[in-house]
């Protein structure tokens, strides 16, 4: 005889049809193909809990024509789930295991001897954390002071850095800031779990909102413009790209986040008082990791400015 009833797992629901002697265990395995909630993971409601032996049949706790209630999270969701918890806890064991560094973090500053770095107007000092692969992280800072573009936009508009510093990463509510318009631009280089390192081209689109805070320190119309001049600049000043083609496609033009995303980057110019717009001033390995979510605001709302950017 047949026995039927439906079950339901967030909004979807699904009629059973099994015989009297389908047991719980069978069922489970039912569900788990249809729903692909995996059985160690079920929770089935009706009334209560059903929390019998895998042996017990069906129909002898679920009547027939009635209604079940499934809730558990599916397989592929599980293994998500389980690979952020993993990230985190790798995240948070490098931030154990290098926040011990972050009272002497500042390598001594690596003056430029890169042929034109050596000018009035370019990036006189350079330092790196004391983390793993610190060399890929003072030759990163090397690359973009040599960047053509980047080098273009220091002569032309007159700018120059004492120092181009790499951002401690437990400092995690901002990826750059300037302090005194130019005493020191900071840069986050590194990814959020400490593994490896952001992509070249973002680091570079954070370094032009940072050199846009060399004439305005607010995020207001005035810097917006000149954020957008520099983030044009930086590729159309730059020789080397010039005429060349990736797959068919001139070079793209990175574009600054939107007005209303800017304070995402730094939250406004540093000043020896902190940063103009009230948010705090950062300092050397300032940050205990237990707001480092990688689920936070501010990090969702940049990468999602940074897809966007993408796909120009």
């Amino acid at each position: 005889m047949s026995h039927s009833f439906v079950i339901s797992h967030k909004g979807t629901k699904r009629e059973f049809n099994i015989d009297n002697t389908t047991t719980l265990g069978q069922l489970r395995a039912q569900i788990r193909d249809v729903f692909g909630v995996d059985p160690n993971n079920q929770k089935l409601f009706r009334g209560g809990l059903i929390d019998n032996d895998q042996d017990t049949p069906v129909a002898s706790i679920i009547p027939h024509k009635s209604r079940v209630v499934l809730m558990g999270t599916v397989t592929s969701e599980l293994e998500h789930l389980h690979a952020r918890e993993a990230l985190r806890q790798t995240a948070q064991q490098n931030h154990e295991r290098y926040k011990a560094t972050s009272s002497d973090i500042w390598r001594t500053p690596t003056m430029g001897s890169l042929g034109r770095d050596n000018t009035q107007h370019t990036f006189h000092a350079f330092e790196t954390l004391e983390l793993p692969e610190k060399q890929r992280a003072l030759d990163l800072l090397h690359k973009l002071s040599k960047d053509e573009g980047v080098r273009q936009i220091m002569g032309t508009r007159q700018y120059s850095v004492g120092t181009l510093r790499e951002l401690h990463p437990l400092e995690r509510n901002i990826l750059g800031y300037n302090r005194n318009r130019g005493e020191v631009i900071a840069l986050r280089l590194r990814t959020d779990d400490l593994e490896g390192f952001r992509r070249y081209e973002s680091v570079r689109d954070v370094l032009m909102h940072e050199l846009a805070h060399m004439v305005w320190d607010e995020h207001d119309e005035r810097f917006h413009r000149l954020n957008r001049e520099l983030c044009k600049e930086v590729v159309e000043l730059n020789w080397q790209l010039r005429g060349q083609r990736v797959g068919g496609q001139a070079p793209r033009v990175y574009e600054p986040p939107r007005p209303e995303d800017a304070g995402l980057v730094d939250g406004g110019s540093l000043g020896s008082a902190g940063f103009v717009l009230g948010g705090k001033a950062p300092s050397q390995g300032e940050g205990d990791g237990q707001n480092s979510s990688p689920d936070s605001h501010r990090d969702l709302a940049y990468k999602a400015w940074e897809k966007r950017s993408r796909k120009n």
